[in-house]
């Protein structure tokens, strides 16, 4: 299993159009719908501010790639990419080696 985190800095004060995106678009359901997606989730900084990290934790890496590669998500990066602060969005791509607890990424 891994998990992949992606950290989204949205523009000053931008927070709401960027959940709003999220929500409209239906981006979290759209990954969760791909094969080997187990779950996702935006997080909004608790403290304020505007970086914001999106989870997903997928069965293996090339249901991860197929997510990276879905034409839809490619079709929509320029949106995104409009509501952000900075350029591409950092992130990483990390195997799952210890687990505890009850947790969901929905």
């Amino acid at each position: 299993m891994i998990r992949s985190v992606l950290y989204l800095s949205a523009r000053p004060g931008g927070g709401a159009e960027l959940e709003e995106f999220f929500r409209e678009h239906r981006v979290l359901e759209r990954a969760l719908a791909k094969p080997g997606c187990l779950g996702a989730a935006l997080h909004r900084p608790v403290g304020g501010g505007d970086r914001y990290v999106v989870t997903a934790t997928w069965e293996s890496p090339s249901a991860y790639d197929a997510w990276v590669d879905d034409p839809w998500r490619r079709g929509n990066a320029a949106e995104v990419e409009a509501l952000l602060e900075g350029s591409v969005p950092e992130g990483g791509v990390f195997e799952v080696v210890e687990r505890t607890g009850v947790e969901t990424d929905q």
